[in-house]
């Protein structure tokens, strides 16, 4: 039934674009026939330390967004929180409306916070944000309760022009141990690494002390100018991709592992079309690496552009020549001891599965990290710190003279 939904989603039209984040602080775009220089932009030396928070778009634009730590201090919140945007033809720097302000009630304090996230349209004509607005009550450095506001809107690119988009407010929440993060939820909006299209996805979560909880995933499609929100059957943990229309969702469901562990639960990730699931990596059925505090889960995935097969980069949280602990409740397993060091020395590694149930493998190239895919039968790869375009049908290579520290560090669109 999935195969035969993905049969009728046509290809991707538009060329695809490959830029690099380089040393001292510049992105460079790189022919992708010949890897000849194309152009260079300066970026802020910001994004070099943080460029998972760094966006590019097909036309070229570029995003630095600020951390979205939340404030701890007065002096937290005083410092800069600037979003950079290179609109195609020049650097601008935006100011996201953060604010933090304290007013005495009596005995409490009401804190009124915002701290506005920033992503790219996929065609450049706007900018999109998205914030969880808190009023909170304060007594003695101890929260008492907050109410919180998720709110979507988009603008120009001057950020002007505000279009709103969405808005839930969440029921007040009493945080009972002292520190609303622990008990009380919020929204996360996740879109495409290409930016906002026709559609983006808002989870509601609760960080917790020591693991998150997922409460629901909404996901809010563009129809006909009005967008509109649609509860998904499950909360999707670590959305990974989707398709342009966003009816076919890749997500992961991380470890749950804390406190100096690192594998007490199994890694999955969901391959979901029109809300129905299906599993396409499952660590414990993979692996079998219960008795073992070793992690193995899939660091990003990559739908091919007809949706048929995904890419992915698998990981482990350890190393074949380093040692490795039991399990928190693990024993003792020479064989599977064995069978997990031979995996860890593959790794990282590139896998292609089939969409369609079974999710058959097609492809396997270990010491390698997935960038994307470049059309429905090449994908661009990084191999010891060298980009590669790898056919998955015939395993034929053609190596570039790109070399890159960190996949992260690419961004093909």
């Amino acid at each position: 039934m999935i195969f035969a939904l993905l049969l009728a989603v046509p290809l991707f039209a538009q060329e695809m674009r490959l830029w690099v984040l380089r040393e001292p602080g510049e992105m460079v775009e790189y022919d992708l026939t010949t890897f000849a220089v194309k152009n260079r932009v300066k970026v802020p030396p910001q994004a070099l330390k943080s460029p998972a928070n760094v966006s590019v778009n097909h036309p070229g634009q570029m995003l630095l967004v600020p951390s979205t730590t939340p404030a701890v201090t007065d002096e937290d919140a005083a410092a800069p929180h600037t979003v950079w945007l290179w609109n195609g033809q020049a650097a601008t720097t935006l100011e996201p409306g953060t604010e933090h302000n304290r007013e005495q009630r009596g005995s409490n304090q009401v804190v009124t916070e915002s701290a506005p996230v920033a992503a790219l349209s996929a065609d450049g004509t706007h900018l999109y944000w998205f914030d969880n607005h808190e009023r909170r009550l304060d007594r003695e450095e101890i929260n008492l309760s907050t109410t919180i506001t998720w709110e979507a809107w988009r603008t120009d690119l001057n950020g002007k022009n505000r279009e709103d988009l969405a808005s839930v407010k969440l029921p007040e929440c009493a945080c009972a141990t002292g520190v609303c993060d622990e008990t009380c939820p919020v929204g996360a909006f996740w879109a495409p690494d290409e930016g906002v299209d026709k559609f983006f996805l808002m989870t509601q979560y609760i960080a917790g002390q020591t693991e998150r909880t997922y409460k629901t995933t909404t996901l809010y499609q563009d129809e006909s100018g009005k967008w509109t929100g649609k509860p998904l059957p499950q909360a999707l943990e670590q959305p990974l991709d989707a398709s342009p229309a966003g009816d076919v969702i890749v997500s992961a469901i991380p470890d749950v592992a804390c406190c100096g562990w690192s594998n007490q639960s199994n890694d999955q990730t969901l391959v979901l079309v029109n809300g129905k699931s299906q599993t396409i990596f499952d660590e414990a059925a993979t692996y079998k690496n219960s008795d073992y505090d070793v992690s193995f889960f899939t660091s990003n995935a990559k739908l091919s552009p007809d949706l048929k097969s995904l890419a992915m980069t698998i990981s482990a949280t350890a190393q074949a020549n380093k040692p490795i602990q039991l399990a928190e409740d693990g024993q003792a397993n020479p064989e599977e001891s064995l069978h997990i060091r031979k995996t860890l020395a593959e790794l990282p590694a590139v896998a292609v599965k089939m969409v369609a149930e079974p999710a058959k493998q097609v492809a396997f190239v270990p010491h390698a990290s997935l960038v994307a895919w470049i059309n429905d039968k090449e994908l661009l790869i990084l191999e010891d710190h060298v980009l590669v375009v790898y056919n998955v049908g015939s395993g034929v290579r053609r190596k570039s003279t790109v070399k890159v520290e960190d996949p992260g560090r690419v961004f093909l669109r």
